[in-house]
């Protein structure tokens, strides 16, 4: 087996570069005489272009980039202003609130990898094909692991969106008022496909948002609910729905580096490329969200 230069993304600069050994992140900026590495750099830019669309639960989280795979970060959480200050007075200091989070990168892999006969006997992109679906599964595994941390969310119990007898906006209105007395503006919900389906076929829904559009993709402002954008996710549980507020943060991802290494496997005969992505998604403020179960039955 054959491995040629890797090369990795800095999560901080989003420049790319030569890596020297596996686990080892250097500023070797990558040169156009450097042929293999950027031929690597070309395959990695093309998977994470086509997954960036696809990171829809990244959406709801403040996103914290490091170049390392472990980390002690402190996140701005509170500054609290002070009301009615009589003249020549001076107000009193407000200090901004901090909390600290510790991270421990893991990592998700996906293999580009192309077969000799593929190459021969393809009439088409077959190595575009494979970086669709590298991309595809990056995009899952993190949607997917952003929904777990958000699944350790504050539980509060709601009724089924899904029954004309329930109005959606009883649920949602209690959390975001919940939320807000806590001093965090909600400016998100997420949910499954089957939540957001009940939601705008409820017929109290229905009558608020009359003449309104729906909404045609995964990401969108919620009708009815000024500065709330929808999320909608499979990856996310299909009997609850998610209210909090982004800017808290309720939830941050620790965004490590992300490289790529090809590889000729000439026993086997096909070429490959395995792309590495560090990350860590974690709920900082319990304060800050809330899981509404049991919308969908």
């Amino acid at each position: 087996m054959t491995e040629q230069p890797r090369v990795w993304r800095s999560a901080a600069s989003r420049l790319y570069y030569r890596q020297p050994r596996f686990g080892v992140y250097e500023a070797q900026l990558i040169q156009p005489g450097d042929v293999s590495s950027v031929e690597a750099t070309a395959v990695l830019d093309e998977v994470l272009g086509l997954a960036a669309p696809q990171y829809t639960l990244r959406g709801v989280c403040r996103p914290v980039r490091m170049d390392g795979l472990t980390a002690r970060v402190d996140i701005a959480t509170k500054l609290a202003g002070r009301e009615k200050v009589p003249p020549m007075v001076e107000a009193e200091l407000s200090a901004e609130a901090y909390t600290s989070v510790d991270f421990e990168l893991w990592k998700n892999v996906v293999h580009v990898a192309v077969s000799d006969e593929a190459q021969k006997r393809a009439a088409h992109d077959v190595l575009g094909l494979h970086a669709s679906d590298a991309a595809r599964d990056l995009a899952r595994m993190e949607n997917k692991q952003i929904a777990e941390e958000l699944a350790t969310a504050t539980d509060t119990t709601g009724a089924d969106w899904g029954t004309s007898t329930n109005n959606p906006f009883d649920d949602v209105v209690a959390a975001m008022t919940t939320i807000e007395g806590n001093g965090y503006p909600v400016d998100f919900i997420a949910a499954h496909p089957l939540v957001w389906g009940d939601y705008f076929s409820n017929p109290f829904v229905r009558g608020t948002i009359q003449g309104i559009q729906l909404p045609t993709g995964r990401v969108f402002q919620v009708p009815g609910l000024p500065g709330v954008t929808g999320y909608s996710d499979p990856a996310l549980t299909n009997t609850v729905a998610y209210v909090g507020s982004r800017v808290a943060p309720a939830l941050v991802l620790g965004e490590g580096p992300t490289e790529a290494a090809r590889y000729r496997d000439e026993k086997a005969g096909y070429d490959a490329y395995v792309i590495r992505q560090w990350l860590q998604p974690r709920l900082v403020l319990a304060d800050a969200v809330r899981e509404i179960t049991g919308v969908h039955a």
